[in-house]
């Protein structure tokens, strides 16, 4: 891991704070109603209420804001019960599949932090501060319409905003705590005051509006973001058919001494388009020469010549699941199977030829080219057949590759709002497990963005055509 970025981000950081506690040893934050709670800054400003009471004030206003914090009321409780469902269902999931260690569950991605979730790309930082401050500026207007008193309003920053906050009037928004009352009352009895002027405090239903604002407004600007996004998918349109994608490359591979790596795409074979895997297999095993066009992650196209590096002998594997046969066999990533009891291995053909006529609990030789392992046989999940528990390479080069319609990909991000269109809780469940689940699947199944690797494959259409390859 390169600790060069991760080390500067660090000094930087202990610098802004050295910077912080200087300033406010010095008072200069308090002269500027800042407050520091170590190196969080806590910046507040009472020069939004003109904004607030040009939101709020006037009858049709109120109306429409309290008609709007009531039906978020619904949409909040809604939203707890399905977060508390995925709660639980998560935590089935985890320990009834105990999932292998990845870099999905790294200690880092447990942290929805644009930049140090590595899923999350540092331009969300753009939408992290839009939702805070919408949420915050919903429970100033609620709190305004409610004649609650907003005391002020803010930013939270540590080098950069982390939060925001309105801060309404606590006496009025929860009511004096009984001991604060009576304390209250004592005083003015001794100093013999008769008329007090009494603080206006929030019913229950007025309370439960201005909390559900700000998470009603989120809900809108999701909706806002989706609509962007929907707008986007119907303004599109691929430029071809059909690509090749590269799933995974076996260590020590021909593919990887040529420099092809997981998670591209092969656009063409000889200049002309590549339209499936046994048209790329069939062209590697007929020629001697070819050159594959491939497109990489960063979405940089190279050509990569061919010359005769396919393998001729025997099947690399790619990957050993983790407690099936093989694995309990001893098998390794990176061997190369060269012949299964008495049938010689050549290619991926001549691997499922063999695992096609075998039986669960069948006792067989595996030969490497380093050793040779018996291995008895699981029950495949898929079919009747006996299962080794291993990936091998489908093309000579040792890749794994699929085909991959752009076309299909498309259709399949519109379809995703008529998963919703549905009375099921079940699909309702299942719709919202995959949208959370879609920007760190890794392609064809998921969608982290319009990356450059996607973009290469879409060109925008009609008045989108305006905009050009900004639109991604």
């Amino acid at each position: 891991m390169n600790l060069y970025y991760p080390t500067l981000v660090l000094y930087v950081f202990l610098i802004y704070w050295l910077i912080v506690l200087a300033l406010d040893r010095k008072g200069f934050l308090e002269r500027y109603n800042i407050s520091a709670y170590g190196p969080i800054l806590m910046i507040r400003t009472k020069r939004g209420e003109r904004l607030l009471e040009r939101l709020a004030k006037g009858m049709i206003r109120e109306r429409f804001w309290r008609a709007y914090a009531n039906i978020g009321t619904i949409l909040v409780l809604i939203a707890m019960s399905l977060m508390v469902a995925l709660v639980l269902y998560g935590t089935y999931v985890t320990f009834m599949m105990q999932p292998e260690p990845t870099e999905l569950n790294e200690p880092r991605n447990w942290l929805l932090i644009p930049g140090l979730n590595e899923f999350i790309p540092m331009c969300a930082w753009i939408g992290f501060v839009i939702a805070l401050v919408v949420h915050e500026l919903s429970h100033a207007v609620l709190s305004t319409v409610e004649k609650i008193k907003v005391k002020s309003m803010g930013l939270l920053v540590a080098l950069i905003p982390i939060g925001a906050f309105a801060e309404p009037d606590s006496e009025q928004l929860f009511g004096e705590k009984s001991k604060e009352r009576g304390k209250k009352r004592a005083e003015e009895k001794e100093m013999g005051e008769t008329e007090t002027i009494r603080k206006k405090v929030a019913t229950s239903r007025e309370r439960t509006r201005i909390i559900s604002a700000g998470v009603t407004s989120n809900f809108f600007v999701a909706l806002l973001a989706f609509l962007f996004f929907f707008a986007i998918l119907f303004s599109i349109q691929p430029v071809g058919e059909n690509v090749l994608y590269v799933y995974n490359v076996a260590g020590g591979s021909p593919a990887e001494t040529l420099g092809i790596e997981s998670e591209t795409f092969i656009t063409m074979v000889d200049g002309s388009a590549v339209m499936g895997v046994e048209e790329l297999n069939k062209a590697l095993e007929e020629r001697e020469k070819i050159i594959l066009t491939v497109v990489d992650k960063s979405g940089k196209e190279r050509e990569i010549e061919v010359n005769g590096a396919h393998e001729s002998e025997g099947v690399t594997l790619v990957w050993v699941v983790e407690g099936f046969p093989a694995d309990k066999a001893g098998l390794k990533e990176g061997m190369s199977i060269t012949r299964m009891d008495t049938m010689s291995i050549n290619s991926y053909e001549d691997f499922h030829e063999f695992m096609n006529h075998t039986i669960p609990g069948q006792v067989i030789e595996v030969q490497t080219k380093e050793k040779t392992f018996v291995v008895e046989l699981g029950e495949s999940p898929y079919d009747k057949k006996g299962y080794l528990g291993v990936l091998v390479p489908n093309n000579p080069l040792g890749m794994v590759v699929g085909e991959f319609s752009a076309k299909e990909y498309l259709e399949g991000l519109r379809s995703i709002p008529s998963s919703f269109m549905t009375f099921s809780p079940r699909q309702w469940l299942n719709g919202w497990l995959w949208l959370t689940i879609m920007p760190i699947a890794s392609l064809p199944a998921g969608f982290g963005g319009f990356h450059p690797l996607l973009v290469h494959l879409y060109e925008p259409v009609g008045a989108a055509s305006f905009f050009g390859g900004g639109i991604f």
